[in-house]
């Protein structure tokens, strides 16, 4: 990518040169077509996918290419282009989602205008919608033939933004709070006392964070000091803000520390609204927090180990009165989407900066990370996370559930009897807390499983661990809670049979699936349990939130769409 100095620098020499000599893998420039604006939203698209599968690159939009002069090159773009929607049309015409970002430069007293579009590389190959695609090599965008596209593949696994070294002296760029917290979480983690006792230099050449006495871009994220990491990986930002609505907030933080200072301070203003509940329990009383730690920690280290560094952007942890929401920049990669991330196996975009925390004992590269996040909101009642790619970027929700104890104890008691109780099984009975049934389909989906898979867990739930009630047969067949599940639960909640969901945590799930494909008001009944006048309702009061009715009668669907 070209900053807007360097196309100034560029534009100044145009005197003696043509653009064209100074086009290059990540650098193109074109002339704006005056007769017809959608051949240039089709120029636009297509350039995106040819730089996106180049490796990332800007092209400036208002300059002929082969013209000497400045006067003659400099052809301009309209002053009244809509970037928001460019940036829609780009990115509804590529598969993967493509969204770029646009500058703009105005010369000649502000007479001529100038666009820039930064493409950002990403995980290739990249196609339009209707399947062609062109990848950039040196000035040219050329054909993305099945032969370079098996050449990118085979070479992806060997391109590493975190593993590539960092040619100045390290101890100019160490900072020592870093390693500090990074000692803390070894010795919280029970890390090997061999490791522990290791001075900082023998510790970074033990788990890979110096080669041949220089540092990794791995290492900088981890225990560089917040100008050096400025300087030379200025895209790794982090943010917090303390909202008070969807638009303002009481409180906000940026910075650009290492990674284990950043998951400190965000850690730190979680913990100020983030009130615990003590349960008594003979001498021993524990307190459980709002938003778990291990649940915390897992997400944090995950938006900042599985980031795309090429990209700009920030991590932002935004904390609402009712939920938390984390978002970093990258989509997913490997084939892992919201529905499988469960149980996919482990695919990891920086292999290096991943390696570093996994030896450090910050990670575990198992891929348990997703699966303690589950499991540790779960076993105290909690909602599950929910998980969505939103553009460039993957955002994962926490919604604010309160501690049930009656639940607790039902695990406990299961543990005591020697269950092993796994995160399907308890995705399953947080379900049927929520709701009056299951079925093998609906287990599915909630356990992130085949429908074989699940129907072996609720056979096993059934069989082995008393805990459902088979009613019906066949394809008929559902399941509900036992009477052995009533009487633990019952104890320290009132259950019913009818019972929905929260009503914010119902806003939150119904509209989380609206964003991914249209709803019927039958399938919002089964999902909630709520009746068609209530189903209305719900609907009525997202409305503001951008969900629009679509059809009449029994063709009534509804949709997502921001734009209304």
């Amino acid at each position: 990518m070209k900053s807007k100095n360097e196309i100034l620098d560029i534009i100044s020499k145009l005197d003696n040169h043509v653009a064209d000599d100074f086009e290059a893998q990540d650098l193109d420039f074109k002339q704006w077509n005056d007769r017809s604006r959608e051949d240039n939203v089709k120029t636009m698209i297509s350039y995106a996918v040819c730089m996106a599968n180049g490796g990332g690159g800007s092209v400036v939009f208002g300059i002929a290419d082969k013209v000497q002069g400045i006067n003659n090159a400099l052809k301009g773009v309209p002053f009244d282009i809509d970037i928001p929607a460019l940036q829609k049309r780009i990115y509804e015409k590529t598969d993967p989602h493509i969204t770029p970002s646009f500058d703009d430069i105005q010369l000649n007293n502000g007479t001529i205008k100038i666009l820039i579009m930064n493409v950002f590389p990403g995980m290739p190959p990249y196609t339009t919608t209707d399947g062609a695609a062109t990848i950039r090599q040196g000035k040219d965008c050329l054909p993305f033939t099945g032969t370079l596209r098996r050449q990118m593949i085979d070479s992806s696994g060997q391109v590493d933004f975190t593993s590539e070294i960092i040619y100045e002296d390290w101890k100019s760029l160490f900072s020592h709070s870093a390693m500090e917290r990074i000692r803390e979480f070894m010795s919280r983690e029970r890390a090997d006392d061999s490791l522990l006792s290791l001075s900082d230099e023998d510790l970074l050449k033990s788990i890979g964070g110096l080669k041949n006495g220089y540092f990794t871009k791995g290492s900088l994220l981890l225990v560089g000091k917040p100008d050096a990491i400025e300087r030379l990986i200025p895209q790794h930002k982090w943010s917090y803000r303390k909202m008070l609505s969807d638009t303002e907030y009481s409180h906000r933080d940026d910075g650009s520390h290492a990674i284990p200072v950043a998951l400190y301070e965000l850690e730190r203003y979680i913990s100020v609204d983030n009130p615990m509940v003590t349960i008594e329990s003979g001498l021993v009383h524990p307190e459980f927090s709002t938003y778990p730690t291990i649940a915390l920690r897992e997400a944090l280290l995950n938006a900042f180990g599985h980031r795309d560094y090429r990209m700009s952007g920030t991590i932002m942890l935004k904390q609402y009165r009712d939920k938390l929401v984390l978002t970093n920049p990258g989509q997913f990669i490997g084939g892992i989407t919201p529905n499988n991330i469960l149980h996919h196996p482990p695919v990891a975009r920086n292999n290096h900066l991943m390696d570093l925390l996994d030896r450090l004992k910050l990670v575990n590269r198992s891929n348990l990370g997703v699966s303690r996040i589950f499991r540790s909101l779960l076993v105290e009642g909690k909602e599950p996370p929910i998980y969505r790619e939103v553009g460039s970027n993957i955002e994962l929700t926490f919604i604010s559930s309160p501690l049930n104890k009656g639940f607790k104890n039902l695990i406990k008691q299961m543990v005591d009897e020697g269950n092993q109780i796994d995160v399907d099984h308890l995705l399953i009975l947080q379900y049927l807390i929520r709701h009056e049934q299951i079925d093998t389909v609906i287990a599915s989906e909630v356990s992130q499983r085949s429908v074989e898979q699940a129907r072996e867990l609720l056979s096993k739930m059934y069989n082995d661990f008393n805990l459902l009630e088979s009613v019906g047969r066949g394809k008929g067949r559902y399941y509900t809670l036992s009477r052995k599940s009533y009487e633990l639960l019952k104890e320290n909640m009132k259950y019913e049979r009818q019972q929905s969901l929260d009503k914010e945590a119902v806003k939150i799930r119904v509209l989380s699936i609206l964003k991914e494909r249209t709803l019927t008001n039958k399938e919002i009944r089964q999902l909630t349990k709520m009746n068609s006048k209530q189903v209305q309702r719900l609907i009525k009061e997202l409305e503001s939130d951008g969900v629009v009715v679509t059809g009449r009668g029994p063709g009534t669907k509804y949709v997502y769409n921001p734009q209304k």
